[in-house]
């Protein structure tokens, strides 16, 4: 005996709101135009594109004009808090993208604390 039945691809567009599914071909389609689109994230961090998502948050509104690329852990940002990311802080440090773990590594380093760049007396 069943407990659950399984959802129809229907059933689980009904619940996410979404009018194409993310795993089928238009979906494939229209996100492979928009990440050659925007080949770089459009907050501003310059790291790559490797999602898409809906600007005004409309899961049934694919309009491209609608539909932008994002760093995955921008996107993440966004889901979470309703924002982009601001891009860069006040030193030009990207706030987003997958190079801002290395720079606070490098930040802490002891090679780079061990010498003044060129020209601090």
């Amino acid at each position: 005996m069943r407990l659950f039945a399984p959802k129809t691809l229907k059933a689980r567009q009904l619940e996410t709101g979404r009018t194409l599914a993310l795993n089928g071909k238009a979906w494939r389609h229209l996100r492979e135009a928009v990440l050659a689109r925007d080949p770089l994230c459009c907050c501003g961090c310059g790291a790559p594109s490797t999602d898409v998502d809906h600007v005004d948050g409309d899961p049934t509104n694919n309009s491209m004009d609608n539909l932008m690329g994002l760093a995955h852990e921008c996107h993440s940002i966004k889901t979470a808090t309703g924002k982009l990311p601001t891009g860069y802080d006040e030193s030009g440090i990207p706030l987003g993208g997958p190079w801002v773990q290395m720079i606070a590594i490098l930040k802490k380093s002891p090679a780079t604390e061990a010498h003044e760049p060129h020209g601090t007396p």
